[in-house]
């Protein structure tokens, strides 16, 4: 029988594992904890955005939406590959307005065919987008 090992409590002062940065007062060996959904989004940029709610869109590709955080909020998203094209798309928890960001991979050479490719997955036409473009030369919005 193997042994068990017993993780000693977290120090005196410890509150929960706060989110980066560290501030002022926390004890500097605690853990601070990343979203997954930040950790992952690291590797997608922002390309556009959809005027149609993101469950819709879920429901279209047979995709899960999951949960997880942004600060300072909850983030629904999903993530997926259509054609060797690496997507994810995310809006904010209980959204009623039904608006969904588009992210495509960082390094996916042409940006403009990967969204033709998705709104054509999706059965949308390019009124459903609203913005267009990308976070270092800026967005073109739709009315």
């Amino acid at each position: 029988m193997e042994r068990q090992v017993e993780v000693v409590e977290p120090g005196a002062g410890w509150g929960p594992a706060p989110g980066l940065p560290h501030l002022p007062g926390q004890a500097p060996h605690q853990a601070f904890q990343q979203s997954l959904w930040a950790y992952a989004v690291g590797q997608f940029r922002l390309a556009a955005g959809i005027r149609v709610p993101l469950t819709d869109l879920a429901a279209r590709l047979r995709l899960t939406v999951e949960q997880g955080w942004d600060d300072p909020d909850v983030v629904d998203a999903a993530m997926f590959r259509i054609r060797r094209v690496d997507f994810a798309l995310s809006g904010r928890h209980g959204d009623t307005v039904g608006e969904t960001w588009v992210w495509i991979w960082r390094t996916e050479p042409d940006v403009e065919a990967a969204l033709d490719l998705l709104l054509d997955s999706l059965g949308l036409g390019p009124d459903a987008v609203y913005f267009r473009g990308d976070p270092e030369v800026g967005f073109t919005y739709f009315p």
